[in-house]
């Protein structure tokens, strides 16, 4: 920030610099521009006056082709619209005046001094002018008025404070050259022959730097500036803070490998590095749990292999006794329930993994429910009842294999809740699908709603171990929702009572973002 301040004072210093430089080289362009036209009129009249114009303006006057002036095209378009160029050398001791002549010809006025002389022989050779016009000298001020960069006025000699020498110097023919005592400004007065009125050059005021005016411009300017700088800078860092918040709005999504371009040591770089090396430690750790998960997952399946087989072998060598009997049909169960479980790691791990490989497919849902609901194996009191499609399309796109798992385990979690009915309904709409499973049980209470599809959660007792189910069900189905571009939610079913699990996704496959 204070490298942009400096660059801000400094880029004002030279604007004041160049607004000064304009406004000096205009100053000058005003001051010239009137004896330059009078000047040119004269040649234009009389070409031979010219020795005589240059003893009365003490100036070298030339008449040269534009190509001889050698001027660039900036300097040429400036003629064309009637301004004065001019050109000084590099040490400044002279100064060249340049103006349009005629078509093919500028006049260049070589000026080394500047005195009084000049506005004498301007205002001489201005009353010379109108004496040869034959005009009112009214209607002859108003005519070559705009040829000057100073107003030109008629006035009453009497309006002047003069004294006997000036007024004597003036009844023959001078040009009395007034300076302010403040040195502010200055005018020149010559009196019209056998009148008592003067015409007044001027008054020409004094060239002032950093005016007022200007230096309110230039601090306008370097707000304009500083405005400009300060919105770069906090684009610049809002332009980083959005790709960081992007990333982390990815990373809060599972894509584990979202990661900040880090370009320079400022506090936002010093943040993406933070990030980063906080989603690697993040990235990481998980790694570390799912391939532990994996493992032991794997692991287990080889002792409850030899179990199994243990079991069968003692099953084969107890004969009839039914207290061995039952007890081996137990441990065959529990051996069972150990080998779902595994089965239920592994495919939660497998959906975790962020982004599992999924073949869509355009299905028929309303065919894979009633498959569902006909392999479905309620308790002996409990229906299950399918209650057909809304609407006359049943198909949509989706990971068969997933699909399946996450719409039956709605419908074997619903019965196992169930008092005596569970129903499943499909509905389809414009752009999304929608699948309810609602049974007639005690419910989940809406505090719990966001729980329930947490890993291995546990709610009240009606929902424990001996109902059956091991808390990663519903976590299957949200990831496998998920992974279609959906979503698994839970409410109460108004007409049964109970729970209301229901999944809604797009019709047609987008990528997760």
């Amino acid at each position: 920030m204070l490298t942009a301040l400096v660059s801000v004072v400094l880029l004002c210093m030279l604007a004041l610099k160049l607004v000064d430089h304009v406004r000096g080289a205009q100053f000058n362009q005003d001051v010239v521009r009137g004896s330059l036209y009078l000047i040119a009129q004269r040649l234009q009249y009389d070409s031979t006056e010219q020795g005589d114009l240059e003893a009365r303006f003490d100036v070298q006057i030339d008449i040269v082709s534009y190509e001889k002036a050698q001027l660039d095209e900036y300097q040429l378009s400036r003629l064309n619209r009637n301004d004065v160029l001019m050109l000084s050398d590099d040490l400044g001791y002279e100064a060249q005046l340049i103006s349009v002549l005629t078509d093919d010809n500028v006049i260049r006025v070589t000026l080394r001094n500047v005195t009084e002389i000049q506005a004498q022989a301007t205002g001489q050779l201005l009353l010379e002018d109108w004496q040869r016009s034959g005009l009112s000298i009214e209607n002859f001020l108003v005519q070559i008025s705009p040829h000057f960069g100073y107003s030109l006025s008629l006035l009453p000699l009497s309006q002047f404070d003069l004294s006997k020498g000036d007024l004597s110097r003036m009844q023959y023919g001078d040009v009395l050259m007034r300076i302010a005592i403040d040195g502010e400004s200055a005018d020149a007065i010559i009196k019209i022959p056998g009148k008592d009125q003067v015409i007044r050059l001027g008054p020409v005021k004094a060239f002032k730097q950093y005016t007022p005016t200007g230096i309110v411009i230039i601090v306008m300017i370097g707000f304009m500036l500083l405005g400009l700088g300060v919105y770069w800078v906090v684009n610049s860092f809002e332009m980083r803070l959005r790709k960081l918040e992007q990333a982390t709005s990815r990373l809060s999504q599972g894509h584990l490998n979202a990661r900040v371009g880090i370009h320079g040591s400022d506090p936002v770089s010093r943040l993406g590095q933070s990030f980063n090396q906080m989603a690697d430690h993040i990235q990481r750790l998980i790694s570390v749990q799912r391939e532990m998960v994996r493992a032991v997952s794997h692991e287990l399946r080889t002792p409850v292999a030899r179990i199994r087989f243990g079991v069968q072998i003692i099953e084969d060598a107890a004969g009839d006794d039914p207290f061995v009997m039952k007890q081996l049909t137990g441990m065959d169960s529990d051996i069972q329930e150990l080998d779902e479980l595994i089965d239920e790691i592994l495919t939660y791990a497998r959906l975790e993994e962020g982004g599992p490989l999924l073949d869509f497919e355009l299905t028929n849902i309303q065919e894979l429910i009633l498959q569902l609901v006909d392999e479905a194996r309620p308790p002996s009191h409990v229906e299950v009842n399918y209650g057909g499609a809304i609407g006359s399309q049943h198909e949509a796109e989706v990971e068969y294999r997933y699909m399946h798992r996450a719409i039956q385990n709605l419908i074997g979690n619903a019965c196992r809740y169930a008092k005596s009915q569970v129903s499943v309904t499909f509905s389809v709409g414009a752009d999304t699908c929608r699948v309810d499973v609602s049974d007639d049980g005690p419910g989940i209470p809406e505090a719990e709603w966001n729980r329930v599809f947490t890993p291995f959660a546990r709610l009240d007792d009606s929902r424990t171990r001996s109902s059956g189910g091991y808390g990663l069900g519903l976590s299957i189905v949200r990831r496998i929702t998920y992974w279609h571009g959906g979503r698994a939610m839970v409410s109460r079913d108004e007409r049964l009572g109970g729970a209301k699990f229901s999944l809604v996704w797009p019709k047609r496959h987008q990528e997760v973002s």
